[in-house]
């Protein structure tokens, strides 16, 4: 190495980064981009993070995981009108790196920090910076690019010139695997898709991958920026096959947008789609980097154009550089059901398939009932992060599904509204939240025990399919209302069908149990607002007594503060509420003087003494009536 002390490399492109690791250099990196992830991969590159020696350089204030592609597009093009750059760049975190090699590009407004950024950054240090600008357009440059690398950080060339000429050999490895068996055969009409709302086909390097794939450029050019197009541009090209494999989209995001695409009318009308040639991947990684990683956008887009011959898909695989289907790629249409019966899981839940599917360590199921290809457990902890999307086996409970989207999306336990927990409160209390009278009541209840310094919880079960509490026919957007209004937090556990109730509630009290951990206040009561039923209570400590041991021993106990309370004492505590009370579900047919009980009849004295005179329960303890609490008008 020709430098008097080792560089200091700053780099502000995901697949700059990802090229310094493949070099082998990433000992060298001071400073990362905030969408860098691979160096060479992303366990090598949380370690540098992890241990200080590198650093995150940059914002965004547009998140892909947030947002639908139109919101994105629309806030790039918003962006770029107004000549600001979608990045920032984080002037305190480059002084604190103080790289003496910057590598970024000016090739995409869109990728990047601007020029005027960099050089900005640059200017605020005493040092003498190398800003190399790395722009391919076509495959050759992208190899061309890891000598450029490699001479700025090492001052030589001969680690990139490896690296190139072996790039370059893979890419013909993946040619040659094709064309020895399609010989003269036409090629393949295949359309990767760079962009779903609105279209915009692949750019740059993506022509040249399609032809090395053995398939058909179109109307492309190498080296073409990528270009918004029309449904009717894909209508008269007639695909063979589509790959969606967006812009800084990962394979999870992609499949949902293939989905989505696959509504439109026009597009469920290609004759690909009808066929279930649609396939998805994940364009953040290969496609959209100019770097190692399109060797492997080469042999998928091979593998998905060439999917009706085995013969020649055993070759592509058998070059070693396809990446795994479910991870990288996958099929995204909806037409495409397994091609044979899937034995042994037709009468089992999806939940006891994808237990089945993770002990065999698999990273995605089909699903019984649909067909469609699900991820497992096991692929969502792979990823490291929670996407935001919703899905059904979250390992992260959520965590970045927006808030307002939380009720309607959620599949696991979370939190539907969290608050910060006040460290003054001596310990908190978990109550079971069904919405209605029985919940309200042992809220203020819970409150008068615990004086100024009570924290409650609230823990709320809800059908997952139809986003509703059981047998009150009370929404769960409406639970979330309450939750807010009262400023209390609120777990949600959606219940899926073929799945133990037990377990399911045992994932939300953990849910729970991580924020009290992190405020470190212990977890002493799980209430319940039952009245007087000994064999509905009975129920409930056989069913939670021995998960809640299991959860915390000793230390947290089954607590019922309205337990056979008098109505008289539970009633006249409503009317001081101030609270409005409604019937939200009425199961049965009042009996004959019991006209009034209908609902969305207010719930007061009168109503309950009409109830009691009727036969009925004057609470509805029995299930003969159900309410819910407008406690936003409090």
């Amino acid at each position: 190495m020709s430098f008097a002390t080792a560089p200091r490399v700053a780099s502000l492109l995901p697949s700059a980064t990802e090229i310094v690791g493949h070099l082998g250099l990433q000992r060298y990196l001071v400073g990362v981009s905030h969408e860098c992830d691979l160096a060479p991969s992303l366990e090598d590159l949380n370690v540098l993070l992890a241990s200080g020696t590198c650093i995150r350089l940059t914002t965004s204030e547009i998140d892909p995981l947030l947002l639908s592609q139109e919101e994105i597009n629309e806030a790039v093009i918003g962006s770029l009108r107004r000549g600001e750059s979608l990045y920032g760049i984080i002037d305190s975190a480059f002084l604190v790196a103080k790289p003496t090699v910057v590598l970024t590009q000016a090739l995409c407004n869109v990728c990047a920090p601007s020029a005027s950024q960099v050089t900005g950054a640059c200017e605020l240090m005493d040092l003498s910076v190398q800003v190399l600008n790395l722009e391919p357009h076509n495959l050759g440059d992208v190899a061309e690019s890891f000598v450029a690398v490699s001479t700025a950080i090492t001052g030589s060339a001969e680690l990139g010139q490896a690296a190139c000429t072996k790039f370059l050999a893979d890419v013909k490895a993946v040619t040659n695997a094709v064309a020895g068996l399609v010989g003269d055969r036409p090629c393949r009409r295949c359309v990767m898709l760079e962009w779903t709302d609105p279209l915009f086909d692949g750019g740059h390097w993506v022509p040249e991958m399609l032809v090395a794939a053995g398939g058909d450029a179109g109307w492309r050019q190498t080296g073409d920026k990528s270009k918004q197009i029309e449904p009717a541009v894909l209508e008269a090209y007639d695909p063979d096959c589509i790959v969606i494999a967006c812009c800084g989209l990962d394979l999870d995001r992609n499949i949902r947008d293939a989905q989505v695409l696959e509504k439109k009318p026009w597009f469920a009308a290609l004759r690909c789609v009808r066929e279930g040639r649609v396939f998805a991947a994940d364009g953040n990684r290969y496609f959209a980097r100019p770097g190692p990683s399109l060797v492997a956008g080469v042999a998928i887009l091979a593998r998905c154009m060439h999917d009706a011959d085995s013969a020649v898909v055993a070759a592509i695989e058998a070059t070693g550089l396809l990446p795994a289907e479910g991870v990288a790629w996958a099929r995204a249409s909806g037409a495409c059901r397994p091609s044979a019966p899937v034995p042994d899981i037709e009468e089992l839940s999806c939940w006891a398939v994808h237990a089945k599917a993770c002990e065999r360590g698999e990273l995605f199921y089909i699903d019984p009932a649909s067909g469609y290809q699900v991820f497992t457990e096991v692929s969502q902890k792979k990823r490291g992060y929670c996407c935001g999307s919703g899905c059904r086996h979250c390992a992260y409970s959520h965590a970045n599904v927006p808030a307002a989207d939380r009720a309607a999306r959620i599949q696991q336990p979370a939190w539907l509204h969290q608050i910060e927990i006040s460290t003054s409160c001596p310990s908190i209390d978990l109550l079971f939240w069904s919405g209605g009278l029985d919940s309200f009541l042992a809220y203020r209840a819970l409150q008068r025990e615990g004086g100024e310094n009570a924290c409650v919880v609230f823990i709320t079960t809800f059908d997952a399919k139809t986003r509703l509490i059981a047998h009150s026919e009370v929404a769960v957007d409406v639970i979330v209302k309450q939750a807010k209004a009262m400023g209390v937090g609120l777990v949600g556990i959606p219940l899926q069908t073929g799945r133990s109730y037990t377990e399911q509630v045992a994932l939300g009290l953990s849910v729970a149990a991580a924020a009290a951990g992190v405020s470190k206040l212990p977890i002493k009561r799980i209430c319940f607002g039952d009245l007087h039923l000994e064999p509905r209570r009975q129920a409930r400590d056989a069913e939670l007594a021995p998960l809640v041991q299991r959860l915390w021993g000793d230390s947290v106990v089954l607590h019922y503060p309205l337990w056979r309370k008098p109505y008289e004492e539970l009633m006249a505590d409503l009317v001081k509420s101030g609270a409005e009370c409604l019937l939200s579900a009425v199961p049965k047919p009042p009996p004959p003087g019991a006209s009034g009980i209908v609902v969305g009849a207010r719930f007061g004295p009168e109503l309950a003494k009409q109830a009691e005179t009727a036969g009925w329960d004057a609470f509805g303890e029995a299930g003969e009536f159900h309410t819910v609490v407008s406690t936003w008008l409090l």
